[in-house]
């Protein structure tokens, strides 16, 4: 039997690649969802320059497929991420009227590991895969509709992670050593070639270098830390530290970034527990952050303004259940929680989604500085209203 595994192993992997390019064939239409047999994946089709996956969340464990168990397999769960995928996609469709491309594997890791290749990742069950197939598929299919909109967008495989250290892990394919290394070597093409983001490290807007979009005051890490969620690698926190435990990337960044050629970077972002995955509310508020941060970065890098089917700063109101006081004023406002004694982050956005004044519940807003002109006004987990700056 040992001289026909070789075989088996070829005719599975070719099995797989005709039901990758069959489901990539199938049109999709932005904002339907679509699941693969039995469920396993889902698809939540956008139409947004950014495709999000969620490959070790899932809760499936039906009985007909085996629990895998070769090349030591890791059964761990990354805890609430679906849900978090699932924020994500909200926030972006209340706030964009428009939605990131997710992709979603409902196996529980320990039937179907999405984040490795087909042999460790399958194991070779049939319906395992089918499922990786389905899901490697969904995200070629949503890279095929974001090149053929955007040409070139931004990818990230969504992570939890339990490590001590309460920040996000942004993996670029990236040793905690080379993220370590000075900026000159890390602008070397040797380490360009390494990188999950070598398209835009090549050829950016702002003509920046690959260490300053790795950990420079415009890089995401800096960008999410800005909203107050520490982050490695960023102008913050530039690398880990020795003996710190630390997510360099794993297979679906290598398969689905520019490592390997294209127009559409990636990351693989693992996600701390607490404040960001362990409860709905902080879902919600890091989704909401995640979207301003990934806005501004998709527009400073890529399309030097926020992606096409953002809305305009007046287009961002909503009813949330506080008031702005004066609204227009040319120096100070207040912020007025109705019901509420929480003290409450404030920022104060322009119309590409930067952050140009800060504050909170408790005192006056400083916007003397600012131009003349609309601005929003976003309370932590309540929402945004316009603001006019005379």
């Amino acid at each position: 039997m040992k001289y026909f595994a070789p075989v088996i192993r070829s005719l599975i992997l070719f099995i797989a690649h005709v039901l990758v390019y069959a489901v990539m064939a199938q049109p999709y239409v932005p904002g339907q969802v679509y699941f693969s047999a039995g469920g396993y994946v889902e698809y939540r089709c956008g139409d947004l320059p950014l495709v999000i996956s969620v490959p070790h969340g899932g809760a499936l464990v039906p009985n007909d497929i085996p629990d895998r168990t070769c090349n030591d397999p890791v059964f761990a769960v990354d805890a609430n991420t679906v849900e978090l995928g699932y924020a994500i996609d909200s926030v972006y469709a209340a706030h964009e009227g428009c939605r990131p491309h997710v992709v979603i594997c409902h196996l529980a890791r320990r039937k179907l590991d999405a984040n490795r290749d087909l042999e460790d990742g399958a194991c070779g069950d049939p319906q395992a895969v089918q499922a990786w197939s389905d899901f490697h598929a969904y995200i070629e299919s949503a890279k095929e509709q974001v090149s053929a909109s955007a040409g070139k967008g931004f990818y990230l495989d969504l992570h939890g992670h339990g490590h001590t250290v309460q920040r996000l892990e942004l993996g670029y394919l990236l040793y905690e050593d080379e993220l370590a290394l000075d900026d000159v070597t890390l602008n070397t093409s040797t380490y360009i070639d390494y990188s999950s983001i070598r398209a835009l490290a090549i050829a950016n807007e702002l003509g920046l270098s690959h260490a300053s979009l790795l950990r420079g005051p415009q890089a995401l890490g800096t960008r999410l830390a800005d909203r107050g969620y520490p982050a490695v690698p960023s102008q913050q926190d530039p690398f880990p530290l020795a003996g710190q435990p630390y997510f360099t990337g794993g297979y679906n960044t290598v398969r689905h970034s520019s490592y390997q050629g294209g127009s559409i970077d990636g990351v693989q972002v693992e996600c701390n527990f607490a404040g960001v995955r362990d409860n709905a509310l902080n879902r919600a508020r890091f989704a909401d952050s995640l979207r301003v941060a990934m806005n501004v970065f998709l527009g400073d890098h890529y399309f030097g303004q926020r992606p096409s089917c953002a809305v305009s700063v007046e287009e961002m109101v909503e009813r949330p259940f506080y008031s702005l006081w004066p609204n227009p004023s040319d120096s100070f406002v207040s912020v007025r929680v109705q019901g509420s004694g929480e003290v409450l982050a404030v920022e104060v956005l322009d119309g590409c989604g930067r952050v140009v004044a800060q504050g909170d519940t408790r005192s006056a807003i400083d916007i003397r500085s600012l131009a003349p002109g609309p601005y929003a006004v976003h309370v932590a987990g309540m929402g945004v209203r316009l603001l006019t700056k005379e």
